[in-house]
């Protein structure tokens, strides 16, 4: 869209006239100027990230010595297999920055 002059400036227009439709319709619509700055705020997700494994993982092998090899094999197998599913989501999804349609 940016390629095209006259579509840039339908979108500047829409911007002036209805910047409220403007927001609904996306980033898209609007100049270059008045984008908002996007912050995803993922860097605190990271750092909560890291401090669970952290928390996490001295209990996890002490559970895993204390067991038998297998029953530790089996349950890790089993854990992975249940949360492949939700890991996939995780990654697919947009964390929630995408406005929401009324």
């Amino acid at each position: 869209m940016d390629d095209d002059p006259v579509l840039r400036e339908l979108g500047e227009e829409l911007a002036r006239d209805d910047p409220r439709l403007a927001a609904l319709l996306g980033t898209a619509a609007l100049p270059a100027t008045t984008r908002p700055r996007r912050h995803h705020g993922r860097n605190h997700g990271r750092h909560r990230g890291r401090l669970l494994v952290v928390a996490v993982l001295p209990v996890v092998l002490a559970v895993a010595l204390l067991v038998p090899p297998t029953v530790a094999l089996g349950a890790t197998a089993m854990l992975l297999a249940v949360a492949s599913p939700l890991i996939a989501c995780w990654f697919v999804s947009d964390g929630g920055s995408a406005p929401h349609a009324r």
